[in-house]
């Protein structure tokens, strides 16, 4: 009587975390637990994730290359200085002698406008790096998301696959004592016992799967904090948000929202107007530059100062390759953003296609589906005090309620994930009523 007891205990706490979701996950060290919720975790990889960083140092480089285009000379002055010695020995009986000295300060100087092209590349090329960075940070919110709630529902899973291994140890506990009194069949007692390392299996292998995501989300985080990682969110306010009616606009209309504000094909665009300056400065280049600057020259007794001027003759080289290849890149920039334009789309219509398909797959657990498996719960609990039914039926019948829980909970992180993908494949101005899942 004693052993029923605790099996109907098990069986009721069990069955209640079943139908209301069970509480906060508890930590063996509950002070040294960190506890993340989907806000600050996106905060604080957004700040420290290690590849993100090293996108952001490249805005460095750009400003770089903005700095030296706004330089008035690109080119350091050519200082050239000749000396000659002239000897009259053989043509004046006096043997007389002297030294010519020539100096001259060249400076080269940009003509056809190739410095305000310079300049324009250089300020695209920084607005490029700034969306790739922006790119960057979209790509990182939708792993986030992802790997938090991977992790949140496994959270869950294994609260409820601990229940489930007590229970099972208690009907296996219960089981055997009845065997000894041969009330039940050898068949009976070694169904518990299967159903008990079974439990016992699954529960370490979600436990296993915990430590891979638990890592999985440090990373992704740049998080170098050794105490244990605990995700925090409520499952059921997120399933009953999935079901309310969302106004999603036409897909023609997020298509053409998504081409028009991505960061990716922001940087696409800005790549084609960086690649066709980079065009226009390689052919105004095809026009050599010139050097001016000063001159003095020393010429035996004699003083001079004056200037000089070198203007190159383009009879051979008129700058052919680099024309060349800045017509070359221009024309790959213009592929690329045509392509990067039709993923876009293609995304976003799949997205928006697999988050109707997630929708329906979770709309079979509703508020009425979870209150037929509390029904369900009650009715075997019931049946199994009344001995209507073997302890062997009792526990198939908790296992077909525990799996119908974990059903609802992948469908649940199905629609989540979902969800998240479609927002990262938008803008927050293209989501319109669309609010966000988390």
């Amino acid at each position: 009587m004693r052993s029923q007891q605790c099996v109907t205990f098990s069986i009721v706490y069990v069955l209640v975390c079943l139908t209301t979701g069970s509480p906060e996950v508890i930590a063996e060290n509950e002070l040294a637990t960190l506890r993340l919720d989907l806000p600050t975790a996106l905060a604080h990889a957004l700040r420290d994730n290690p590849d993100l960083m090293v996108k952001r140092q490249a805005l460095g480089i750009a400003q770089g290359r903005i700095q030296q285009a706004g330089l008035f000379f690109q080119e350091n002055p050519h200082l050239s200085v000749d000396v000659n010695y002239r000897h009259r020995r053989f043509a004046s009986p006096l043997g007389r002698h002297g030294v010519d000295t020539e100096v001259r300060l060249l400076q080269e100087v940009e003509i056809a406008g190739q410095r305000d092209y310079r300049r324009e590349a250089a300020a695209k090329n920084h607005a490029q790096v700034e969306w790739e960075v922006a790119d960057a940070e979209r790509l990182l919110r939708l792993e986030v998301t992802r790997a938090f709630y991977d992790l949140l529902v496994l959270q869950e899973k294994i609260v409820i696959q601990r229940q489930v291994l007590s229970t099972q140890e208690a009907l296996f506990q219960a089981g055997s004592t009845r065997f000894a009194r041969e009330d039940i069949s050898v068949l009976d007692a070694d169904t518990l016992r299967l159903d008990r390392d079974r439990a016992q299996s699954d529960l370490l292998s979600q436990e296993e799967e915990r430590v891979s995501k638990e890592q999985q989300v440090r990373l992704l985080l740049g998080m170098e904090e050794d105490a244990p990682l605990a995700v925090s969110g409520e499952i059921f306010g997120l399933s009953s948000e999935a079901g309310k009616a969302e106004q999603i606009s036409p897909l023609v209309a997020l298509e053409a929202c998504a081409v028009a504000q991505r960061p990716d094909v922001k940087v696409a665009r800005l790549s084609q107007e960086t690649r066709e300056a980079e065009l226009r400065l390689a052919q105004a280049r095809s026009v050599p530059n010139i050097s001016i600057g000063p001159l003095y020259k020393l010429d035996n007794e004699d003083q001079v100062i004056g200037g000089a001027i070198v203007v190159p003759l383009p009879f051979f080289q008129r700058n052919q390759q680099e024309i060349a290849m800045a017509l070359t890149n221009r024309e790959t920039s213009r592929t690329e953003l045509t392509a990067r334009e039709r993923i876009v789309r293609q995304e976003v219509s799949g997205a928006l296609a697999r988050l109707h398909l997630a929708r329906q797959r979770l709309a079979p657990y509703g508020k009425s589906s979870l209150a037929n498996i509390a029904h369900s719960a009650e009715l075997t609990r019931k049946a199994y005090e009344a001995g209507e039914i073997t302890i062997s039926e009792l526990s198939v019948a908790l296992e077909r309620l525990v799996q119908t829980r974990f059903r609802f909970l992948d469908a649940l992180l199905t629609y989540l994930h979902a969800r998240a993908d479609l927002e990262s494949r938008l803008t927050p101005a293209c989501l319109g009523g669309m609010g966000s899942g988390s």
